[in-house]
């Protein structure tokens, strides 16, 4: 990280989030229920599965720190991709029941008066928090990689999204279209549901030890290939631990040198690694001849 204060703000993440979100949900939720909202309860589950994730974050931080030892060779780090598949879980069930409870509302509704105003001014107030806690989320996991955190960035962006859907719909309830109310809870739970899969897709990406994109991967080549007494590469792997990148790459270098040499271009070539890939904490670099051409 750039930013000796990204490790400080990295680790108030979890209380900023508990506080602000379990602020947001209480007002929500009380005002919502005052003022008949629909759509402001739907919108305090957002918040209530952000105070969720907090805590998530807070524990997952806490065992990834534990470093390597005889049972956990690699660390502890992947626990970050198994806390956001537990968010994405959580996420899809809060979803679920938004969806019916907004559709059972939608066709059952009895309530036949506009939102109270209040309404209203509570979602402002939710997406300016959001907006603000979006924003500073999204910094940190920037600088620190970590995919937990991004994922945390994503549920305030998306918290924003349905305040601002509450806005419309009390602001609509009021010129008379009663029905938008219920109808963005369902368009709420929808975007929730859509946001889970993708949470989902990427904690399993991240368990099954999927590459890193291919511009790293060309990146962490050109990098190598700065080296003198490389040849070629003819492997990369490369693999994410939480916010930590591991590589493994094998080199070609002349049959005629010594193995002495081989393996201080080795060392030359993990040392430039750890200096020019962002993120890098483990780099294994391997070293073979290269085939050598008989002229015929």
């Amino acid at each position: 990280m750039r930013y000796p204060e990204c490790s400080k703000c990295y680790k108030s993440i979890p209380w900023v989030g508990i506080g602000a979100n379990s602020s947001l949900f209480i007002m929500k939720l009380t005002v919502g229920l005052f003022s008949g909202s629909q759509a402001l309860i739907a919108d305090s589950l957002y918040s209530l599965k952000d105070v969720a994730s907090s805590a998530v974050i807070w524990v997952s931080s806490k065992i990834s720190k534990r470093g390597m030892d005889a049972e956990h060779p690699y660390g502890h780090e992947k626990v970050e991709f198994f806390a956001t598949l537990v968010i994405s879980l959580f996420l899809f069930l809060a979803s679920t029941y938004m969806f019916v409870f907004a559709l059972d509302f939608l066709f059952n509704q009895t309530h036949v008066q506009p939102p109270h105003l209040i309404a209203l001014f509570a979602a402002i107030v939710s997406v300016l928090v959001n907006i603000y806690l979006f924003k500073y989320s999204a910094c940190i996991a920037y600088e620190t990689n970590s995919p937990l955190v991004a994922t945390v960035s994503r549920h305030h962006e998306a918290d924003a999204f349905s305040s601002s859907l509450v806005i419309i719909a009390v602001s609509a309830s009021h010129f008379g279209i009663m029905m938008l109310d219920p109808i963005v809870a369902l368009l709420e739970s929808a975007h929730l549901g859509i946001l889970s899969f993708v949470l989902l897709k990427d904690s399993y990406c991240g368990l099954m030890d999927k590459s890193l994109p291919e511009e790293t991967t060309d990146y962490i080549k050109k990098v190598t290939k700065r080296i003198s007494g490389v040849e070629a590469i003819p492997k990369v792997r490369t693999r994410q631990m939480g916010h930590k990148i591991w590589i493994d790459l094998t080199i070609e270098v002349s049959p005629s040198i010594t193995v002495t040499r081989a393996r201080g271009i080795s060392e030359s070539v993990e040392e430039e690694l750890f200096n020019h890939v962002p993120h890098v904490s483990n780099v294994l670099v391997r070293f073979v001849g290269a085939p050598v051409t008989v002229e015929t």
